[in-house]
């Protein structure tokens, strides 16, 4: 008997063939989960960043990568980490096993029997909702000595001069916008009225890709129109420790 629950089972499916991906949508929403279809990882990505699912439902041939390293990278971060996966291959492939090999719940010959799917999906429902409570929290982690960011997964952002700085700036004022004056002013040491403002805009272009690329569950450098960036997860400044006057530091 599936768990009692006061929300309904959220679901994402991913799957590159529309037919395909309609038709399972269609039968598991049926069933009175909260089910949305995606068509490559890029949206799965994004799906999973604007709300949370209890289960991902993929293609082994899932654009751009593949849906084997679409299960290491769910699997290799915290708040994916408990997350139900099964993944679609076709019968006698090998990647049903490196689905599995790679942290996958299931693999199930595709296109599935919409009754087998469903029964899959409820065994895992045990798993995922008794007594378990999904966290969204993303921690980070920022090292001013060393210039590098740390994402919730562990991995390393290597930061330039600039990236440092900006970063330094809208951490320690996490969850509060960050005037780009004050960025220009107290990170870099400008003149803000004399400073190119594409500047300031190509280089968090190019640190959010940065970002993206080490951890695509999240993007916590956000701009505020009008105003300037804020970091929206929570994180951690390790700062230079303080000199000693005592010492003539």
């Amino acid at each position: 008997m599936a768990p009692t629950r006061s929300n309904p089972l959220s679901i994402i499916v991913a799957d590159p063939d529309r037919t395909v991906l309609d038709r399972m949508v269609g039968a598991l929403a049926h069933e009175g989960w909260l089910v949305e279809g995606v068509l490559d990882s890029h949206a799965l990505y994004l799906a999973l960043l604007q709300r949370p699912a209890q289960i991902v439902v993929l293609g082994a041939h899932l654009p751009p990568e593949g849906g084997v390293p679409v299960v290491r990278q769910l699997r290799s971060i915290r708040s994916t980490s408990s997350i139900g996966i099964i993944v679609l291959a076709q019968a006698g492939s090998p990647l049903r096993i490196q689905a599995l090999q790679s942290g996958a719940d299931a693999s199930l010959a595709g296109p599935p029997s919409m009754e087998e799917l469903k029964a899959y999906i409820k065994t895992l429902e045990r798993r995922v909702c008794v007594g378990q409570a999904f966290e969204p929290a993303q921690i980070w982690h920022y090292h001013q000595s060393e210039w590098k960011l740390v994402s919730p997964s562990g991995a390393d952002i290597d930061l330039s001069h600039l990236e440092a700085a900006f970063v330094y700036i809208i951490a320690r004022q996490a969850g509060r916008p960050v005037r780009r004056r004050d960025i220009i002013a107290q990170a870099f040491g400008q003149d803000p009225l004399h400073y190119d403002n594409r500047r300031l805009e190509a280089l968090v272009s190019r640190l959010r890709k940065k970002v993206h690329r080490c951890y695509p569950l999240s993007q916590p450098i956000k701009v505020v129109h009008s105003v300037g960036y804020v970091f929206t997860d929570a994180i951690r400044c390790i700062e230079l420790p303080a000199l000693d006057s005592k010492t003539g530091g």
